[in-house]
């Protein structure tokens, strides 16, 4: 390459901090790939952009001198933010086949390829520079400095602004996911308790059905009343009762395995759902929970509050069609107890 165009006739742009403010010292620099099998070329640019800075940052520059080494780069070095691409290296069209990889096999779309040839003729085709984000086509012979100055700075701002974008959408994405889960756990949550709401229940309580019909597998529930709970509310306040609620939650979880479910179903009341459970084993549960409950008052506010609960127990039944009928039976189950004097627990008739 001839020393007559290096630069040509053209005086090399002030060094400036093209930020538009005071830049952060502590800014990784901007990554540049030049690949050129001409080392003239790597020494044009060096000089030309030696002292650039773009947005607080300055420029890094990466040199290899086929298209092979530059693949290899590629691959090995992440935020490559532009590659100055040479069409003929080792080929005459290496460079070209390399823009089609970069953005094919090696997926990479945020890098902005400015090819440069010394073959004006050699010009590439336009389906080539649509399809594959080709960012800029400059002859060796016009390679003046302000040329490839402003050849990488344009490329350097379409870079910047799309990883920009793109970071605002992933902002975006994972606000989207966040509301989402928020919206399910206010679809499938109690708000007050934090346990699973009836529907949400229902729809546990329907696979896990499934699941024991296949398999010949018991299942068992058992519904939870709190004993004059009206009481609490009217002498303490919405207030208290509400923490007496939770507290009464984290005694129920507590003497529950893991494998069960509890939902609030209403008011003071609760149901409870026991995978691979039949009656007898879900009684014994249901007489730990009580227990938990009665053994001790509730501590709220510098108050003591006895908590007493009812329990009816049943298990579902090979020829009942939904766990709904098991659930009325609990029910009946539960206003027995309720009947025998409360603070107890009951099985379904018949089991």
């Amino acid at each position: 390459m001839s020393n007559d165009f290096l630069f040509a006739s053209d005086e090399s742009p002030s060094p400036q901090d093209l930020s538009g403010g005071a830049g952060d010292t502590a800014a990784p620099p901007w990554l540049v790939l030049v690949a050129d099998d001409e080392p003239e070329v790597h020494a044009v640019t060096r000089l030309a952009l030696a002292r650039l800075r773009f947005r607080g940052r300055p420029v890094r520059l990466l040199d290899c001198t086929s298209a092979v080494e530059a693949e290899r780069i590629l691959r090995d070095t992440p935020d490559i933010a532009v590659i100055l691409l040479d069409v003929v290296m080792e080929t005459e069209d290496a460079g070209l086949r390399l823009a089609r990889r970069i953005r094919e096999e090696l997926g990479n779309r945020a890098i902005r390829i400015v090819l440069r040839t010394g073959q004006p003729a050699r010009v590439p085709e336009e389906e080539l520079v649509l399809a594959y984000e080709i960012d800029g086509y400059t002859a060796k012979t016009e390679l003046t400095a302000r040329r490839l100055f402003t050849s990488v700075v344009t490329a350097l701002r379409a870079y910047a602004d799309l990883a920009a974008l793109e970071q605002k959408l992933a902002e975006r994405g994972r606000a989207l996911e966040e509301a989402t889960v928020r919206l399910n756990r206010m679809a499938t949550l109690d708000p007050l308790t934090g346990v699973w709401n009836r529907r949400r229940f229902l729809e546990l309580a329907a696979a896990e059905l499934a699941r024991a019909r296949r398999y010949g597998r018991p299942l068992g529930v058992f519904l939870l009343d709190l004993d004059g709970f009206k009481a609490v509310n009217d002498a303490h306040g919405d207030a208290v009762g509400d923490a007496v609620l939770r507290a009464v939650v984290k005694r129920i979880r507590a003497a529950l395995r893991i494998s069960d479910h509890i939902a609030r179903s209403g008011g003071e009341e609760f149901v409870v759902l026991l995978p691979e459970t039949d009656v007898a084993g879900s009684a014994v549960v249901a007489e730990r929970v009580r227990a938990a409950l009665a053994d001790s008052p509730i501590l709220v506010e510098e108050r003591t509050i006895p908590v007493t609960a009812s329990i009816g127990v049943a298990d579902w039944l090979a020829d009942e069609p939904g766990v709904e009928q098991t659930l009325h039976r609990a029910e009946h189950a539960l206003d027995a107890a309720k009947q025998a004097g409360r603070n107890r627990v009951e099985r379904a008739p018949g089991q």
